[in-house]
């Protein structure tokens, strides 16, 4: 036998048995798959039913995640954003919306009692302050910039009172809720009991006609005809009798039945609030505030504080070239009288020869005031420029008045004082309040 043939002819019989073990092998995995790629329709439904549930529960799932993103947002990063700060201080837009709620609904409480008392808006509509409450009310935007000043106004007065060491403690907050639904517990108190009788004094019999005068006559007037004639026509109209009616009495309430109107009218107010969303301590911050404002009005106006008043006469101008004009005049000699009554702009003192009057200085606008406060008796000051022109005055006499009959003009003057003070306030400390745009975007529609 060849080498040839030695060498070649075992391996021929090796190939042949590995082929064949392939092929058998690539049968039984053929087969394989064919068997595990059938599947009855029940088991292939369920199979679909499978990943049908399992996206179902992976789109859930998706959603619930945005859902508690966004309510996070909405109640734990979006109340916390500040609208504006006052010296560091933020004002969050949970605080802005939430006074911004408690003033339009406020406005409509006092709109609406006032309808139900039969007067009709359209006529109030054009008087202030109601057209500003009815605009306010109609205009949110126009609402939420007046709240948000406040509320700047609020802080620096909060920040003024404790430079001043003022604060406020659990029964200044309960005096002034008191005082905000009119409750005063001290008359109240005396409702059932008998006054104390006060012995009359002696009356000594004098002449009706004292020899000595004991005050300075006042000047007498000038007649004015018209007046006169018209007094005179009147007088001889004769007026129709009028049928008296049967007077209605109305029944005295016990100091209890006063009290108790009195927590009912809290708790049905506080009640109101809470239907519309205002929370029970945003109504507190407002009695807090004005607490505070009483207690910083007394430590600016005290009650031993007298109260200057002042005679003045003036002459109001159009412009400042007519007042120093009218201002040479009066120095020449002019009447300053006669001059009122011939270019004054003010028809009423014009009328009067200039007169004003006696009157609480605090009564008068910023510029006047402060004119009359740093004028000499006799002299003439000006001109002064105010919102209504430039004036020309003389103060004729002036004097500080104190004691209890001035107590109501001395909670005017109060008033008066804590609104100056917040307008100074803001003009001294704007560099240090910064308001953010997006104040806009968080004011209540309703």
């Amino acid at each position: 036998m060849s080498k040839k043939s030695q060498t070649t002819g075992v391996p021929k019989r090796r190939r042949r048995r590995r082929q064949a073990v392939a092929a058998d092998g690539a049968e039984n995995i053929t087969q394989s798959a064919d068997e595990s790629s059938y599947k009855s329709r029940a088991e292939r439904e369920e199979e679909l039913q499978k990943w049908v549930i399992r996206g179902v529960v992976a789109v859930v799932g998706v959603l619930i995640l945005l859902v508690a993103i966004a309510f996070a947002f909405e109640q734990l990063i979006i109340p916390n954003q500040v609208v504006a700060t006052v010296d560091g201080q933020g004002i969050t837009v949970r605080e802005f919306r939430q006074e911004v709620l408690l003033e339009r609904n406020r406005l409509l409480l006092q709109l609406n009692q006032i309808q139900d008392s039969g007067i009709d808006l359209q006529q109030l509509s054009q008087q202030e302050p109601y057209s500003t409450w009815i605009n306010e009310v109609n205009v949110p935007d126009q609402l939420g910039l007046r709240v948000l000043n406040d509320m700047i106004d609020d802080r620096l007065l909060a920040l003024e009172a404790s430079s001043r060491n003022v604060s406020i403690d659990d029964e200044a907050v309960r005096q002034a809720v008191e005082d905000y639904f009119g409750f005063d517990p001290t008359a109240v108190a005396l409702i059932g009991v008998e006054p104390t009788a006060t012995p009359e004094p002696t009356i000594t019999p004098t002449p009706f006609v004292s020899p000595t005068p004991t005050s300075t006559p006042e000047p007498t007037a000038t007649p004015d005809p018209d007046a006169t004639a018209e007094i005179d026509a009147a007088a001889t109209v004769d007026k129709p009798a009028v049928t008296p009616q049967p007077t209605v009495v109305e029944p005295t309430l016990s100091a209890d039945e006063v009290r108790d109107n009195f927590v009912e009218a809290e708790r049905d107010y506080r009640a109101y609030f809470d239907r519309v969303g205002v929370a029970d301590d945003t109504l507190n911050s407002l009695f807090e505030r004005n607490a505070l404002e009483t207690l910083l009005a007394v430590a600016l106006i005290p009650d031993d504080a007298g109260l200057l008043y002042a005679d003045v006469r003036h002459i109001l101008l159009d412009d400042e070239e007519t007042a120093l004009a009218a201002v040479e005049a009066l120095n020449a000699g002019e009447s300053f009288a006669a001059l009122a009554r011939a270019i004054s702009t003010d028809p009423g003192s014009g009328a009067r020869g200039g007169e004003l009057g006696e009157a609480y200085v605090g009564n008068y606008v910023a510029e006047f005031r402060q004119a009359i406060e740093e004028a000499e008796v006799g002299a003439l000051v000006g001109p002064v420029e105010s919102e209504f022109g430039f004036h020309v005055l003389q103060v004729r006499s002036k004097e500080e008045r104190s004691g209890a009959e001035q107590d109501s003009q001395r909670e005017r003057a109060r008033q008066q004082a804590v609104q100056q003070l917040k307008e100074s306030l803001r003009e001294d400390r704007d560099d240090n309040v910064e308001i953010f745009d997006i104040w806009l975007d968080h004011v209540p529609r309703s």
